[in-house]
């Protein structure tokens, strides 16, 4: 499974301005609205915050994943976030978040949705891709980190 098919070029966003975790995943997803990717970011948004009340998805080491099902996309999008102030994403090991990974996946590509979070949790046990991602001051610097780890996995 290539996730870049996913996380198109314009789903990259190297300068997170967000202060909190509700902030940083309304900004992701207003990028996504403005590229023409979803259309309902209010309601988006609350179904990640109804996630995130759940149980976080920040899974420690400055990285967080949160995800939900919305029906207006066919199948799956991937927006990669760069925060380099850190967000209070409520982790575990009480690290801000500094680099997150949004998926929005088709409830009917359950499977998909799966293949995708399996996909990106062996890309984040390489500290090294991490680095590079949050050392990435542009969006180019983003998407090569992530195509060159994703080629050598």
């Amino acid at each position: 499974m290539k996730l870049s098919r996913y996380a198109r070029h314009e789903c990259f966003i190297p300068n997170l301005a967000a202060g909190t975790r509700d902030d940083a995943l309304a900004q992701i997803v207003g990028v996504l609205r403005e590229k023409g990717h979803v259309r309902d970011a209010a309601g988006i948004c609350a179904r990640l915050t109804e996630r995130e009340a759940v149980q976080s998805t920040a899974v420690g080491g400055g990285i967080a994943i949160p995800h939900c099902f919305i029906d207006e996309v066919p199948d799956l999008i991937i927006a990669v976030a760069r925060a380099p102030e850190g967000l209070d994403f409520d982790s575990f090991d009480g690290k801000p978040t500094q680099v997150v990974f949004l998926l929005m996946g088709n409830r009917q590509e359950h499977s998909l949705h799966l293949k995708a979070l399996a996909r990106i949790a062996r890309l984040i046990k390489s500290t090294a891709f991490i680095d590079r991602i949050r050392a990435s001051a542009t969006v180019d610097d983003m998407v090569k980190a992530f195509e060159q780890e994703e080629a050598r996995i």
